[in-house]
């Protein structure tokens, strides 16, 4: 039988997996092999909103964030390749003294790492969103820095900068499990049979990552959860190109333009979990309830009317559904995984995978490296649970709990 070796095997092709191939190929971290059932960014990192928000309040958020932004000009630098950053801008609403109070926070958290925001009136307001009721606005914070990306071209981009400096990836090419020998990692093993060995693998399988745990003992701390968003019909004058993106918490909800068209993002107030051993091998054949969308929007949309006066009535030309990771805390899963030495995972996006992917890609590859870490990494220890049962209904729905009425972006 074939077999293969490299210092280090991601398993993975999405952002995350992709993004930590380039982070640990900057640092010349040995021979490097990247594997995806798929073809690379065909699967959940094809299915996101793809907003780049810099201003978080939650700590070492910010720097991962940032750390992407620097990771699209390196690639474009390296690579000679525009990855398509739509520098539009973002606006956040509050119409509530609880909204008002998380304003003001992410507009204090913003000025201390000198990411530019200002507070807009309601002609500012008018002028830079054209289809918001403003007078429903109490208070709007603009950020212009602010951008959004196509995820499966960033994706792709941290591929090819990966490939470029000695990356050896292979897409269609399922692992059908991690191998060890007493506490130490030895490999992988392929479905048709190839063993490749390595001293260190890296779970970054996104929402099947747990399936590869499960012969393994391990449990890591995040289930699949429904994401969903709405795109309304071609109105290139209500709705211009590249407008900002909007925050409502209030509404819990986001808006993001797409080629003269609106992109509204809704969380419901209990939202669906999904059991990691039910997912097929591609998401185009899973049924994530498309069935629900309608059912949602009628429990989301009186929300937004204040701020989408006809959203009753607008008509939605397509509908968007896919598997984000959610961790009870919706904080990352990034690290090593102590029953093994050599096994690591960097998952639990928490629907901030494209935003944050670069940063937890950085992480990832200094843990591995052993350096030291720019951000604190305790934060995302994969363990801070203890052990879990992921296949629970009871863990799955604490996962859910964390999405069902998110406010922010």
């Amino acid at each position: 039988m074939e077999k293969l070796s490299y210092d280090i095997v991601i398993v993975g092709g999405g952002l995350l997996g992709c993004a930590t191939a380039y982070q640990l190929a900057k640092r010349k971290a040995g021979s490097i092999l990247l594997l995806d059932g798929n073809d690379i960014a065909s699967q959940a990192s094809s299915r996101a909103a793809c907003l780049l928000t810099r201003a978080r309040t939650k700590p070492g958020l910010m720097e991962i964030v940032q750390e992407t932004y620097d990771c699209i000009e390196e690639i474009e630098a390296m690579t000679g390749e525009e990855l398509g950053l739509q520098m539009c801008g973002s606006i956040t609403t509050a119409s509530s003294d609880a909204s008002l109070k998380g304003l003001e926070e992410l507009e204090a958290a913003a000025t201390r790492f000198g990411i530019p925001n200002e507070r807009i009136d309601h002609k500012r307001l008018k002028e830079l969103l054209p289809w918001i009721e403003a007078d429903a606005v109490g208070a709007a914070s603009y950020m212009p820095t602010d951008a959004f990306i196509d995820s499966a071209s960033l994706c792709q981009g941290y591929a090819h900068a990966a490939s470029q400096l000695g990356v050896m990836l292979k897409p269609n090419c399922k692992v059908a499990g991690i191998t060890a020998e007493g506490d130490r990692i030895t490999g992988v093993r392929l479905q048709d049979g190839i063993e490749i060995s390595s001293a260190v693998v890296v779970n970054a399988a996104g929402a099947w990552a747990n399936l590869l745990m499960r012969p393994l003992h391990i449990g890591l701390p995040f289930t699949p959860v429904r994401s969903h968003f709405w795109i309304t019909s071609t109105d290139a004058e209500r709705f211009p190109v590249n407008h900002p993106f909007t925050v409502i918490p209030d509404a819990r909800a986001f808006t993001r333009s797409d080629v003269g068209a609106l992109i509204i993002g809704l969380r419901e107030s209990q939202c669906q979990a999904f059991d990691p051993s039910t997912l097929t091998d591609k998401l185009e054949d899973f049924d994530f309830n498309q069935a629900a969308k309608w059912t949602v929007l009628d429990e989301c949309a009186p929300l937004l009317k204040a701020y989408l006066k006809d959203i009753d009535t607008l008509p939605i030309a397509h509908y968007m559904s896919g598997p984000s990771c959610y961790v009870p805390d919706a904080k990352f899963v990034i690290g090593a995984l102590p029953q093994y030495v050599g096994l690591y995972t960097v998952t639990g996006c928490c629907g901030g995978g494209v935003a944050c992917g670069g940063g937890m890609g950085r992480l990832a590859a200094e843990l591995i490296t052993g350096e030291e870490t720019f951000v604190d990494a305790a934060l995302f220890d994969p363990m801070r649970f203890g052990e879990v049962d992921p296949f629970a209904p009871e863990f799955q729905k604490r996962c859910a709990d964390a999405r069902s009425n998110k406010k922010g972006g």
